[in-house]
């Protein structure tokens, strides 16, 4: 199934104003997850997600603390993502130290992770590539039921392209980003 194939792994997603923190996988079928139903065509773009267990991983809070640290592992047995407030003191050295390898074995629990239980990672997960996005009114958060449910108004394009202003700091800074393989 080439759809499946070309599945992103999100680092995270949030919908409007609702404060939730998830950690998106497109393409697994894992029964760790919010949900067990991973097809998007299925469940109206919203896969299968974790909760991360830290409010200061996304939005105003993470930006209140100086951001934080993303880092995913990809193996043929299993996806973690890991997260770090970015000055806790959990943070690994070889995670604030970059060189030109990296050992995630004193990471400590994952914020997320999808074991190959249920899907064969070989065909439902192919290359992947960085997309850094603010996709302001896309298919789920511009969905007319899920925009409603945020207490926003009017509906997202309008609201969108009539207020710009309230659009000043949606952006993103990095300080860096590493690849290893």
């Amino acid at each position: 199934n080439a759809r499946l194939h070309d599945a992103p792994v999100s680092f995270y997603d949030r919908v409007n104003i609702l404060t939730i923190r998830f950690v998106t996988s497109l393409a697994f079928c894992d029964r760790t997850s919010q949900g067990t139903n991973c097809d998007v065509n299925e469940t109206n773009n919203e896969s299968c997600s974790v909760l991360v267990n830290d409010s200061k991983s996304f939005g105003p809070a993470f930006n209140s603390v100086g951001g934080g640290w993303y880092a995913i592992e990809r193996t043929p047995s299993f996806v973690k993502v890991f997260f770090w407030e970015r000055y806790s003191t959990s943070v690994p050295g070889n995670v604030k130290n970059c060189g030109s390898t990296v050992d995630t074995g004193s990471w400590g629990t994952p914020a997320a992770y999808y074991p190959n239980t249920d899907c064969d990672f070989s065909t439902h997960l192919g290359p992947q590539s960085i997309v850094i996005d603010l996709d302001l009114c896309g298919t789920w958060a511009g969905d007319a039921n899920v925009y409603a449910e945020s207490g926003c108004p009017s509906t997202c394009d309008d609201y969108v392209n009539q207020n710009p202003s309230a659009f000043q700091t949606a952006y993103f800074t990095f300080n860096s980003i590493h690849i290893y393989e």
